[in-house]
């Protein structure tokens, strides 16, 4: 327990000073989701490689060398226990583990009844690297499957972190990371993915994904499909990981990964290094725990760890306009880490508005309508605050401004000479100075009709069809330019004599 304890503070040492928080939206930047450690030893000398559902709640598969996996169960996710044996180990399949086995990743079967297919990386006696499988019916008897599932550069490249995901119930995309000049070098690994059409045996090399340093990779699917990609990265120059940054695709489908900025968890990479990131939905179903080890530096002796994404992300409002006239508008947020019941408010210029109807359809998306009544012009923030008081923020998501003015004109066609006129009606929502001019359609000013203060509502004022100076104008087509609060528009008038 002692040992424990100290490994705990450790943990706090080394990866919560280099956590980088959740960033304020402004209006030329986009947060994105972090992770905050738990602050937890969970084993010692030990590494995740997966984790899945399974036992009393969920199983973790770990390495505990190079020589074996174990694996442990959790009904919450923090406390785990040892389940006793090896589920796996080296041994002679065509030779291809004979010497090590390493990182694993999982798929789930979609056959009733269902089984699991272990994808893992055997590395042979003449040091040859292959992602090799094996499949269980209960994630504790698991049986090797002959034959390699892939390889690079005949076996000469190195590989690591064979994450499969299900495309369909035959299509299979496997991201995996390997050193992209056929070798083994830390500077040249990168995450790459190849796929399959037969249901997880054989795969088609596609490629490297993005030209960024990864040592490890994990993969995750949100709620609308999209996926994301979590891979530790080296600091600058170093071969010892330092943090953990993501990528995003449109869906299982698609190989076009778009870098995320900054990074998800980060450490100091004078003291520790991180590696083997593990990311799982938590019990809580919106937030997302990730495992990871680290070891100091100088220590070989990794320690297993986790942390949560705490903080909402708020990233779009629709709609971002209104106006202070509307007695009722609906909206949606998208986002990310949206808990159930969550709490909307929108804080303006000396004023807060509370959403009402709020409901969640899902982690990524809440709704619900908000008054905007008589609220002061300007920018608005969008606020999501969880259950647990777990709040985020999107600066200026909403603008609040003044409706248009209207403008009517009752007989733009008349003769003035006959007594005609037009009568001109200006309605706007806010008071403020109007002006009202007549021009010729060559731009001469004829008469100003209105050049001052009017009042919010109505005001209505007449064109007897006479200049300034009182003369009757020609006939022909004249243009009324009028401006106001949230008004600037032209309309013609027609004089006929």
């Amino acid at each position: 327990m002692e040992k424990a304890n100290r490994s705990a503070g450790r943990i706090a040492g080394l990866l919560l000073s280099g956590v980088l928080p959740i960033l304020a939206l402004a209006a030329s930047a986009q947060a994105q989701i972090s992770f905050t450690p738990e602050n937890r030893t969970i084993f010692s000398s030990m590494t995740a490689l997966a984790v899945t559902s399974g036992g009393p709640g969920f199983r973790m598969y770990l390495s505990s060398g190079n020589f074996a996996m174990v694996s442990a169960t959790s009904t919450d996710q923090v406390a785990w226990s040892l389940e006793g044996g090896t589920r796996l180990s080296t041994g002679a399949i065509n030779g291809y583990d004979a010497s090590s086995i390493t990182a694993c990743g999982l798929l789930v079967s979609t056959t009733t009844p269902s089984y699991l297919r272990m994808y893992y990386v055997g590395i042979d006696s003449a040091g040859f690297y292959s992602v090799l499988s094996a499949s269980s019916t209960d994630g504790l008897a698991w049986f090797k499957e002959p034959g390699a599932r892939l390889q690079k550069n005949g076996g000469k490249a190195f590989l690591d972190s064979p994450e499969p995901l299900r495309i369909s119930s035959t299509a299979v995309r496997l991201f995996y990371i390997a050193d992209s000049r056929g070798a083994n070098s830390h500077a040249n690994y990168r995450v790459f993915t190849a796929s399959s059409t037969d249901g997880g045996v054989t795969f088609a090399e596609e490629g490297a994904l993005f030209s960024t340093a990864a040592f490890h990779v994990s993969v995750t699917t949100l709620t609308d499909a999209r996926v994301r990609l979590y891979f530790s990265q080296p600091a600058a120059s170093s071969g010892t990981a330092a943090m953990v940054k993501s990528a995003l695709a449109s869906g299982a489908a698609s190989t076009s990964f778009s870098l995320e900025s900054d990074n998800r968890l980060s450490t100091n990479p004078a003291t520790s290094s991180l590696f083997y990131p593990v990311v799982v939905r938590s019990t809580e179903s919106f937030r997302w725990r990730m495992f990871l080890s680290y070891t100091e530096a100088g220590s070989t002796t990794p320690f297993l760890t986790s942390a949560l994404t705490l903080t909402p992300i708020v990233l779009s409002l629709s709609p971002r306009r209104t106006y202070f006239n509307q007695s009722s508008m609906s909206f949606t947020i998208n986002g990310e880490i949206f808990g159930p019941s969550p709490a909307v408010s929108f804080v303006g210029p000396g004023s807060t508005m509370t959403a009402f109807s709020v409901a969640r359809p899902d982690d990524l998306t809440i709704t619900g309508s908000f008054n905007p009544f008589n609220q002061p012009n300007g920018l608005w923030d969008a606020v999501v605050a969880n259950y647990d008081g777990y709040s985020a923020s999107l600066r200026w998501a909403l603008t609040i401004e003044t409706p248009p003015g209207e403008i009517s004109i009752l007989d733009n066609l008349f003769r003035p000479l006959k007594g005609g006129s037009a009568k001109i009606t200006v309605k706007i929502y806010e008071a403020g100075n109007v002006t009202a001019r007549l021009y010729t359609i060559n731009g001469g000013l004829v008469a100003t009709l209105y050049d001052g203060p009017a009042p919010a509502g109505n005001t209505t004022f007449t064109w007897f069809g006479k200049t300034s100076l009182g003369n009757t104008v020609a006939s022909g087509l004249y243009l009324l330019r009028l401006t106001g609060p949230a008004i600037d528009t032209t309309q013609r008038i027609v004089v006929i004599k």
